[in-house]
């Protein structure tokens, strides 16, 4: 459910981004915002799937894991700036942006998914007890 909740919201800013710095600085940003969009698209999936393998392991290693996933995903992220970083149709602003707000859809995506799979574990506990 979680995946879902991110893969969605995800796509879809992966259409919109571009298009609206397209209209809105021409193609160099559009470009830019795909990139930044796109970057942060992979590498958060990845994080989660990352994440999901941690989950499954031991429960000995899980902070280990998480920590290991999200260095992974801080390595990865300075990776693609550093290897664009020499282009000329980069548009620096236009990448940022792009890549802060599909973060923030993208972890919002999360939470949301996260929250519709939750299971009630004990029945009516929420409710006072009144089911006992």
């Amino acid at each position: 459910m979680m995946l879902r909740g991110a893969l969605v919201p995800g796509m879809i800013s992966l259409l919109v981004f571009p298009t609206a710095f397209w209209s809105y600085a021409g193609e160099h940003a559009a470009l830019s915002a795909l990139a930044g969009a796109g970057t942060v698209f992979v590498v958060l999936l990845a994080g989660l799937l990352g994440i999901t393998a941690v989950v499954l392991g031991p429960a000995a290693t899980s902070m280990a894991g998480a920590g290991v996933v999200y260095l992974g995903q801080l390595i990865l992220i300075v990776a693609v700036v550093l290897a664009l970083r020499s282009v000329d149709w980069l548009d620096g602003r236009a990448f940022a942006l792009a890549a802060i707000v599909q973060t923030l859809v993208m972890q919002v995506g999360q939470i949301a998914g996260y929250l519709r799979a939750r299971h009630e574990i004990h029945p009516g506990a929420l409710d006072g007890g009144a089911g006992s």
